[in-house]
């Protein structure tokens, strides 16, 4: 199971944008479940989950061995002799399995019992004695609360959970190998020059998550006034993200040609693929501010520049062997559903297609675009898509 668990499990939003410290996080994990049962339980649960979505399995399996996880989390809860460290990396499994099932599961952080939160406020005050592991774990469970209030989702935590999550300024230190392993040197570079372009994304998720927060789902608009809030909201979150990219690091202002020009090619694509879907998550932001207040795609520049842009850096970032990087998964459904150039829209829907690795659902994706689209220009308007999911597909539309 941990060999499946090392080479299949990856989490959206989380892997592409944090690839070397995902895999070191993974190889941490499974020493950690060779000593803890709630641990190794939650991997059981992710690994059968993501097998089975990666080779077209049954992925029933997977919830028996979650629920038995969930059950041994409870007991860890309770053994005061263990560090809250191995309850924080039992706990991120659970919401990871959460996330990448997307199926009628009550998240098991969104209504969590006093136990947990309790050691959680004792453990957030010792920031200090905070490993490097629960460091990056407290970060990638921010990442998860965000994106888990998008398409009118519910989220995973619950906001007194995040509340008492601690907060880490600048670029979180990379993990470092488990002691049996020797440090690839090769990686120390890209190590140092992505470090702040995650800082960057970090970021960029939070402002997302207040967007998301302010669509028709969470946040009424009954009254005039309520759309006003919005309005000034959405524009305030606007100059806040401009502002966030003109903080950007020197790195990320270098185009890839300069990159390959300094370093070697392995490195130097490698960062320039981080800086490319970085960008387009930004450039998405814009568009999905645009699709929650409403305004016409035709009379909106910041969607239009966005469109735009997120075409430009899939045309310049196509793979060697025609796969797309699962980075891009949110920005070209949004592009899918919100151009009113059929080309366009069917450009994106293709390359959503192209997205390989199932855990990130590209086909299914692809297929809720191209329909919620075409029901759009039926109807010469938008359609609400959480709704659209249910009533076509039969489903809740999955995390994105």
């Amino acid at each position: 199971m941990t060999e499946l668990f090392l080479d299949t499990v990856e989490c959206p939003g989380i892997t592409p944008f944090d690839p070397l410290n995902w895999k070191l996080a993974k190889q941490h994990v499974v020493h950690l479940g060779k000593s803890c049962l709630a641990i190794s339980s939650g991997i059981a649960a992710v690994a059968t989950l993501c097998s089975g979505q990666v080779f077209s399995l049954s992925t029933s399996e997977s919830l028996s061995h979650y629920h038995s996880a969930r059950k041994n989390v409870e007991e860890l809860l309770e053994d005061d002799d263990k560090d809250f460290d191995i309850v924080l990396v039992a706990v991120f499994l659970l919401c990871m399995f959460e996330l990448i099932h997307s199926g009628n599961i009550t998240p098991s952080l969104r209504e969590p019992g006093s136990t947990f939160t309790q050691r959680l406020q004792a453990w957030g005050k010792n920031q200090y004695l905070h490993s490097e592991l629960s460091t990056r774990i407290v970060t990638w469970l921010k990442i998860l609360y965000s994106a888990s209030f998008r398409g009118g989702a519910m989220g995973l935590l619950s906001e007194r959970v995040v509340s008492l999550l601690p907060n880490f300024t600048g670029p979180l230190p990379n993990l470092r190998p488990p002691v049996d392993q020797e440090t690839e040197i090769s990686n120390h570079l890209y190590e140092v020059l992505s470090s702040p372009i995650f800082d960057f994304y970090c970021q960029l998720q939070t402002l997302s998550g207040e967007i998301a927060r302010l669509s028709l789902y969470h946040r009424s608009r009954t009254k005039r006034k309520d759309q006003q809030e919005v309005v000034e909201r959405m524009a305030s979150l606007k100059t806040r993200l401009r502002a966030l990219w003109e903080t950007r690091c020197a790195t990320q202002r270098q185009s890839p040609e300069h990159l390959r020009s300094q370093m070697v090619p392995r490195i130097a694509n490698m960062i320039s693929s981080l800086i490319s879907i970085c960008e387009a998550a930004y450039h998405a932001e814009f568009i999905d501010i645009g699709r929650q207040l409403g305004d016409p795609v035709s009379q909106t520049p910041d969607s239009r520049d966005a469109l735009h842009r997120i075409k430009e850096i899939l045309d310049d970032c196509q793979g060697d062997s025609g796969g797309i990087n699962p980075g891009y998964l949110r920005p070209l459904f949004l592009c899918a559903i919100e151009s009113t150039v059929k080309e366009q829209t069917n450009w994106a829907v293709e390359k959503l297609a192209k997205i390989q690795n199932r855990v990130y659902r590209g086909e299914f994706f692809s297929a809720f675009a191209k329909a919620l689209s075409e029901a759009q220009t039926h109807n010469d308007r938008r359609v609400t898509s959480r709704y659209f999911c249910i009533w076509y597909f039969g489903i809740t539309p999955p995390f994105l």
